[in-house]
């Protein structure tokens, strides 16, 4: 059951990074912002169900500490690339609830942070899936 679950988390993930994608393309990069981290949010999801911890937090921050200690610390999902994970949720809360607009520049880095995940995160499942 958690392979299932884990792979359509992956498909979900896919389809924000589109919506980050198109945000970007539309120059809503307060979107931009917000899809990517959705995106982040839902690999991280899918690592965890993918390795076998079908309890997963409800809270960002109970999501966060739980994949950092189950995922990360086993050495499944690169540190270097995790660290950046908490500078996207503090972006993302200012694009979604500050009376400011996200720059071209922070959406381009929340961008590529989500690129990398879900792509590493694509290759760990697909090898943990085999």
């Amino acid at each position: 059951m958690s392979s299932i679950e884990a792979n359509i988390l992956l498909v979900k993930a896919e389809r924000k990074l589109k919506h980050a994608e198109r945000g970007f393309e539309e120059e809503d990069y307060d979107s931009t912002v917000g899809d990517s981290y959705r995106c982040i949010e839902l690999c991280m999801r899918s690592l965890l169900l993918a390795h076998g911890f079908n309890m997963i937090p409800k809270t960002h921050g109970g999501l966060l500490q739980a994949f950092s200690k189950e995922i990360v610390l086993k050495g499944i999902f690169p540190k270097d690339v995790a660290k950046e994970i908490s500078g996207i949720i503090s972006l993302r809360a200012r694009a979604d609830y500050a009376a400011l607009f996200v720059s071209r520049e922070e959406a381009v880095k929340a961008l590529e942070i989500c690129r990398k995940i879900f792509q590493i995160t694509k290759q760990v499942i697909s090898k943990k899936l085999q």
